[in-house]
């Protein structure tokens, strides 16, 4: 091998080196980003709300005695339906039909007392003044008389229409004291469903004649794990909000399903499509996380998400920021149901970044 090619190897393996680091430099581009995308639903999705319920039988009594007693009898338990005027309980009445007997006997005293004024009034023996105190004595004495006969009514507790014993809260034999529920009967046919309404959605409700709840919305009703919707109706609302939740009170009405048993306390929920207090000409809002929203300039109400477009591109759409509810961002623009938007890290995108979507790893 010559002398001089020896000489000169190392200066070419130099040069090749060179040459191989420098290649990749030239051909070097910036990998995609992966960005998490989230898919735009229908329009106006963020506008469905729903809120926990309870039901509550439409007709319900807390069934007590007017007065003090021993329970003596105790003829009702839970579940048990029971007729208008059917006994429910009774106490003692020994006091009662004491009272009741006294009464009786003044009132025939006077009344006897009576007649024989009456009859020497005639005879002219006694004066006109005489017989007229003793007729005002036999009406005290028939007033007592009816008053001790409700009294000894009172000792017996009668159901006030046909319904379902709900509860019984209290044990045969012991001592009742005056309006202590006994009782609670409940009438079948007609349900309750109560939920109440934070002050910001009773703002965009429009007043319908004076009255700060219209006929707008429609009131959907799902009980338990069932996704089957019952339309119930307005029934009432309080006009004062909780001190502790700063929500209203409204309660809907409706017919006791025949498909499902409902029972007093049952959960429910009410599904509100707040899209219909909103003008025909107002924009679809949409509900993204609060990091998929970057702002350019000073107005916190204008802001910029991120929708991607096949393969690796992103565009930008200016946006209307609303309110941050629990669960995103309300926004409008320019924007479609079915479109890809970037979820995560907006304020760090440009129109000219290469992004990719990122795929969740199985097990993460």
């Amino acid at each position: 091998m010559p002398a001089t090619f020896v000489r000169s190897l190392p200066i070419v393996m130099a040069l090749l080196m060179l040459m191989g680091c420098e290649q990749p430099q030239t051909q070097l581009e910036t990998p995609a980003r992966p960005v998490k995308l989230v898919t735009l639903e229908a329009a106006n999705a963020t506008a469905l709300r729903q809120f926990p319920a309870r039901v509550e039988a439409s007709t319900r009594s807390n069934l007590s005695f007017r007065m003090a007693g021993e329970l003596l009898e105790l003829n009702v338990s839970p579940g048990q339906r029971v007729t208008e005027g059917e006994v429910v309980a009774r106490i003692d009445d020994r006091n009662a039909q004491s009272e009741l007997s006294s009464a009786r006997s003044r009132l025939e005293l006077a009344e006897a007392t009576l007649e024989r004024m009456r009859y020497t009034l005639e005879r002219g023996a006694v004066s006109r003044a005489q017989f007229d105190e003793a007729a005002s004595e036999a009406r005290a004495a028939r007033s007592i008389f009816e008053q001790a006969q409700e009294q000894l009514s009172h000792t017996q507790l009668r159901a006030p229409y046909d319904g379902v014993i709900a509860q019984v809260p209290v044990d045969n034999r012991q001592i009742v004291q005056v309006q202590e529920t006994v009782a609670v009967i409940q009438q079948p046919g007609q349900l309750d469903v109560v939920f109440h309404l934070p002050e910001q959605i009773v703002q965009r409700i429009p007043r319908s004649n004076g009255a700060p709840f219209g006929q707008e919305l429609a009131y959907e009703v799902r009980f338990g794990n069932s996704d089957k919707p019952y339309l119930a109706q307005l029934a009432s609302y309080t006009t004062q909000a909780s001190a502790q939740s700063l929500a209203y009170e409204v309660k809907l009405t409706l017919p006791q399903p025949d498909d499902i048993t409902l029972l007093d306390g049952m959960s429910a929920n009410v599904r509100l499509d707040l899209s219909l207090l909103q003008a025909e000409d107002s924009s679809p809002l949409w509900l993204l996380p609060a990091d998929a929203v970057s702002y350019a300039g000073d107005d916190p109400s204008r802001g910029l998400v991120w929708r991607f477009v096949e393969p690796e591109n992103v565009e930008a759409v200016a946006v209307e920021v609303g309110r941050l509810t629990s669960g995103g961002l309300e926004i409008s623009g320019d924007l479609a149901a079915g479109d890809r938007v970037v979820a995560a890290g907006a304020h760090r995108l440009t129109a000219d970044t290469k992004v990719t979507p990122w795929e969740k790893e199985q097990g993460l």
